[in-house]
This record gives structure tokens, C-alpha cells and sequence, in this order.
């Protein structure tokens, strides 16, 4: 009893000890208001995904998929004690929504009614409601098809300014591959690349491709995939400018002393009106190449040529002119047969693992053309024949490959016509 008294009066009289016994008393009716006497609370769960399981579901069963929108979320109010969903206020996981599923049994659109239900059995709160009690999930079954592309350029103030011209866009694929609901692409009569330009091309210009699949009612069918997002169609629209210029040709692999002094040439038309790609001012050209002549072609005297002008390449003609008419005059030259050995053969760019064994069919002489006293001073140890082997198959027993025929240090003489040598691998 002396004790008690002595702690009491030791309380009452002992600051430090009575601020301790205080401070305890003060933790103990905290917890016990907070824990036994909380008030409840409502707080809301933003943006709860909701789960779309299709494995072993019975859309599954009847070869069913989710096309379209599939990540939907909702938010979630919940209610409990204050100290339990004040932490939970900010954790989206704490709440499991899941879309029924076990009525899909047909394709198309499908009203999912959604559940909710604690992630974790020991969190002590309710579920109180859901901003959204179902969701619109399109169902079909998958299918791919391959569809021709065709272009729809739009271009509201013209596709060229003036003093230009165009041709057809080019597609970078002629067919496209879609794939989706199977409702949907069974329903494509069409596939369009489309393109809307802003304002009037001065060049030639490549864009990415809009694909946009047609109904035979004219209306855009939904939930596809194309190229199975695999590649960009691109669609180039060519653009020349016009101008009106002599025409001409080049030559290549001419001889050294055909650079000094050209081969005299005619062509006809002497002049064309046309458009030219890559070019943005006509004075930056001098005339309009039709054609590039291979001195391997020619022959001595007068060589003809005739140039169909949907050969050009980056020239489109506007003159009424369908054939261009070429003559390569070749003056004192002759001709002359070389033999060659199947020494004079080498063999470059073999791919790894590929090997010649021999030569089954190869060049037994060539025709030079040249002056005659220059032709007389050729041997076959001035003719290189070289052989590229990239394009060399290794599964196949031979093959046939071109061969490029020269002269060394033959200044005007030249490799007439086309030479090909045929290998056995070893």
C-alpha cells in the first residue's frame, strides 16, 4: 500500500513521468477510437481495368475473338473503416473487374456485364458500385484475305502547279493483306491507298498511305489489320517538268579514244516536248537523253536503233511520238575474231561455300571491232573475261552466268555482242 502511495504521489510530483504515462494513455485511446470506433468512408478506384479472360470461355469454344476495343476500365467505389481504405485510395489493384463472358456464343456486338470483386480475400471494405455495369465488345471469328490496291488521290487545289505534269502513283504493293473479323473482310469489295495532298507538287514526292476498306455499300469496314501491321504502303507521285529540248544519247563502255571523239550519231526526233523528273529549272538541262548505247552493241558502219518512249525512265513525252529512231555511224573499223582459252576466265564474288568445279560451256573466240591495224596487234592475252559469281546458286549442279568481256590497254577497239559462261560446281 506504501508503494502505491509512493508511485501516486511520485506521478503527480515527477514531470517527466507523468508526461510519459500521459503520452501512452493519450497512443492507447488513439488506437481505440481508430481501430474499435472508425468512422466508415466511400473513396473511388480511378480507372480499374477490366479483364476480358477468353481462355477456355465459350466464345473460345465456338472459335470466337475480341475485335476492336479491348482495354476498357471503370472506376470503382468502395467503403470501409477510414484507416484501411485510406491506403487503398490511390491502388487501382485492389479491385478485380471482370467481363462475363459465358453468353457469347455469336458473333457481333455483345453487352458484358461486368463483376467486381476484391483482389485480395483479407482487405476489409465493401464494394459499394461501378461507374459502368457492362461494356460493348465486338466478337467474330478471324480470317485474312489478299485484296488488289488501288490509289485515291485527293487533291482539292490540283496535283501539279502550272508548268508541271504527272503520271499514275506508284504503289509501293499492288496487294494488300487484310485481316479481322470475318464478317468484316467478307464483306470488302474494295481497298483503297489513299493520299490527300495539302497543297499543288512542284516534285516528285512518296507518302504513307492511308488503307481504307469498302463495303459494297460504299461504307468503311471496321477492325482490320493490314499488312498484319507489318509494313507501310507508300504511294509515289511522279511529277515532271515541262520543257521542250534537243534530244541525244549517251554511250558506255567506250574505249578510251571514243571519250576524246565521240561516235556521230542522229536522232529522231531531233527535238520533244516533255516532262522531266528531277529537275526544277529547265535551263539546268541541255537536252533529253532517249537512250544509252552500249558500245557492245555496235557494229562498223551504221547502227540503228529504235527507242519505244515508255522506255524513258524519269522523261514522259508529250510529243505525239511513240518510237524515237536512233543511227551510230562507225567509220574505219573492221572486224576481227579473237579464241580465247579457258584461262583467260576468272571467277569473282563467289558466295561462301561455293566453289567452280569446271567450265562445262565456255567462250571459244569473240568479235572485236577497231581499226584494222589496231585489231592486228590484239592477242588473247589482251581480253579479260571476268565472271561474277553473286547470284551463284549452291544447291545447283550449274549454272549460267554472264560474262563481261574487255580489252586491256586497247585504246579504240572494243568487245562486240553477249557472252555467257556456263560452271559445274565442284
Amino acid at each position: 500500500m506504501k508503494r502505491l502511495a509512493k508511485f501516486a504521489h511520485r506521478l503527480i510530483y515527477d514531470n517527466k513521468l507523468l508526461m510519459i504515462v500521459s503520452l501512452a494513455v493519450s497512443v492507447f485511446v488513439w488506437l481505440f477510437v481508430t481501430i474499435l470506433l472508425s468512422p466508415t468512408d466511400t473513396v473511388t478506384l480511378r480507372s480499374v481495368p477490366v479483364e476480358i479472360d477468353l481462355a477456355n470461355s465459350v466464345p473460345a469454344q465456338f472459335g470466337l475473338e475480341v475485335f476492336g476495343q479491348r482495354d476498357f476500365t471503370v472506376d470503382v467505389e468502395i467503403t470501409g473503416k477510414r484507416y484501411v481504405i485510406g491506403s487503398l485510395a490511390s491502388d487501382s489493384k485492389a479491385v478485380k473487374v471482370v467481363a462475363q463472358t459465358q453468353y457469347v456464343d455469336s458473333a457481333g456486338k455483345s453487352r458484358l456485364e461486368l463483376k467486381a470483386t476484391k483482389a485480395r480475400e483479407s482487405d476489409e471494405f465493401e464494394i459499394v458500385s461501378l461507374s459502368s455495369d457492362v461494356i460493348e465488345v465486338y466478337f467474330d471469328t478471324y480470317v485474312e484475305k489478299d485484296f488488289p490496291l488501288t490509289v485515291k488521290l485527293d487533291a482539292p487545289d490540283g496535283v501539279t502547279k502550272d508548268g508541271y505534269i504527272t503520271s499514275d502513283p506508284v504503289l509501293s504493293e499492288k496487294i494488300v493483306n487484310v485481316s479481322g473479323p470475318a464478317t468484316e473482310v467478307n464483306s470488302i469489295v474494295s481497298v483503297e491507298a489513299r493520299v490527300e495532298l495539302e497543297k499543288p507538287l512542284t516534285q516528285t514526292k512518296t507518302f504513307d498511305a492511308e488503307m481504307v476498306a469498302l463495303n459494297e455499300n460504299g461504307g468503311v469496314a471496321h477492325y482490320l489489320t493490314f499488312n498484319k501491321d507489318n509494313s507501310v504502303v507508300t504511294l509515289t507521285v511522279p511529277i515532271y517538268l515541262v520543257t521542250e529540248k534537243p534530244t541525244s544519247v549517251t554511250f558506255k563502255n567506250a574505249p578510251l579514244s571514243y571519250h576524246a571523239a565521240p561516235l556521230h550519231y542522229t536522232v529522231t526526233p531531233s527535238s520533244l516536248k516533255a516532262g522531266v523528273q528531277g529537275i526544277e529549272d529547265e535551263d539546268e538541262l541541255d537536252s533529253l537523253t532517249v537512250a544509252t548505247i552500249d558500245f557492245a552493241e555496235l557494229q562498223p558502219g551504221v547502227n540503228s536503233f529504235d527507242i519505244p518512249v515508255s522506255s524513258l525512265t524519269g522523261v514522259k513525252v508529250i510529243s505525239d511520238v511513240q518510237t524515237i529512231h536512233v543511227t551510230v555511224s562507225v567509220p574505219n573499223c573492221t572486224t576481227a575474231t579473237q579464241k580465247l582459252s579457258e584461262s583467260s576466265v576468272s571467277f569473282v564474288n563467289a558466295p561462301e561455300g561455293y566453289e567452280v568445279g569446271s567450265i562445262v560451256s565456255g567462250i571459244e573466240s569473240v568479235t572485236l571491232v577497231g581499226p584494222y591495224d589496231s585489231l592486228r596487234a590484239v592477242t588473247a592475252q589482251d581480253i579479260v573475261v571476268t565472271v561474277d559469281l553473286t547470284d551463284a546458286d549452291a544447291d545447283a549442279a550449274q549454272q549460267t552466268f554472264r560474262a563481261e568481256v574487255s580489252l586491256k590497254d586497247i585504246n579504240d577497239c572494243w568487245v562486240s555482242g553477249s557472252y555467257t559462261v556456263t560452271v559445274a560446281k565442284k
